[in-house]
């Protein structure tokens, strides 16, 4: 009995970490006519550390994209662009 209490207070007190999850978006139009065409981003939370990146210039499937290319992917990599800010702090997390 003791084991099992002492595990669910472990389970509790060091909860994971949360990880975006991919989230499909279907291709639609925007009010200007645009086409955006159907593609994969991260799901929405309060953190911006987990997102997935820009997909314009990785040219990796969304899950493994690395913006800092130190083989962190960004959704696990606190600091995308390795400038000492964390990205939930940083203006620029993708070092634009």
């Amino acid at each position: 009995m003791n084991v099992l209490f002492l595990i669910a207070v472990l389970l509790f007190a060091f909860p994971s970490p949360s990880f975006a999850r991919e989230v499909h978006v279907e291709g639609y139009y925007r009010r200007d006519g645009t086409y955006v065409r159907p593609h994969v981003r991260s799901s929405p939370d309060e953190a911006k550390w987990n997102n997935y990146g820009p997909s314009a210039y990785y040219g990796q499937p969304p899950s493994q994209r690395d913006a800092d290319h130190d083989g962190i992917a960004n959704r696990y990599d606190r600091d995308d662009d390795n400038d000492g800010l964390s990205d939930d702090r940083d203006p620029n997390q993708y070092g634009r």
